[in-house]
């Protein structure tokens, strides 16, 4: 990858060389994750297909989901899937075997977040859920949006969890106690599809390229 020359907007062109085309869902591809060792991908064909990071060697399939597999999250060799049919599957990535199934949505889930010793998940029942992925325990269920929660960015650190939803609302939590902690209301004329924070800064994202950032001030 090469950077060069300033465009007009301020953003530098990005030159780059495709490496490799990794190919064998049947379906529309929904999320990739991918880290040191592995890429991770889930399709709309209920699988899960994790490839080697350098060899780029399809390295298993991960099969168990009853409907589009929408979202995963990876953390070393653990991924964790969340799919259209209201399950949370956790995964050992090295072997295929499934570790634990979790349930308790009331409907299909969106997103998911897999960060230290938390698993986060939104769901099209509204509800947003704090499990541990160790014990399968559900920890905390957040309530408060109107529609499917189509996204979510959190920091174990701190406590602070942002999540945007089909309502056209961000909303900041404290996922160690569920108090919400500031509402923005209906910030977008039409749905959000992704959320990113940092300590000053929310940024989210809709169709057509639109995006907003606002400054969290709590």
């Amino acid at each position: 990858m090469e950077l060069g020359d300033l465009l007009p907007n301020g953003e530098r062109e990005i030159t780059a060389q495709v490496r490799a085309t990794l190919e064998g869902h049947e379906g529309g591809v929904l999320d990739i994750r991918m880290d040191d060792k592995w890429i991770v991908s889930c399709s709309k064909d209920a699988s899960i297909r994790v490839w080697d990071r350098k060899t780029l060697a399809l390295s298993r399939v991960l099969r168990g989901h009853e409907g589009p597999v929408n979202a995963i999250g990876l953390q070393h060799d653990r991924v964790v899937s969340a799919s259209g049919d209201g399950k949370l599957i956790l995964w050992d990535t090295t072997n295929g075997e499934r570790i634990r199934t979790f349930e308790g949505h009331d409907r299909g889930l969106a997103c998911i977040e897999f960060k230290d010793n938390f698993i986060v998940s939104g769901s099209n029942d509204d509800k947003i859920k704090v499990w541990d992925p160790w014990t399968g325990e559900c920890l905390r269920t957040l309530t408060g949006h109107n529609g499917l929660v189509r996204a979510l960015s959190f920091d174990p650190r701190t406590g602070r969890l942002v999540s945007v939803s089909y309502d056209k609302t961000v909303k900041v939590w404290d996922f160690r106690t569920g108090k919400c902690l500031r509402d923005f209301g209906q910030v977008h004329g039409s749905h959000i599809f992704d959320v990113k924070f940092d300590a000053t800064r929310i940024v989210t994202y809709v169709y057509l390229s639109e995006y907003r950032g606002f400054v969290d001030t709590d």
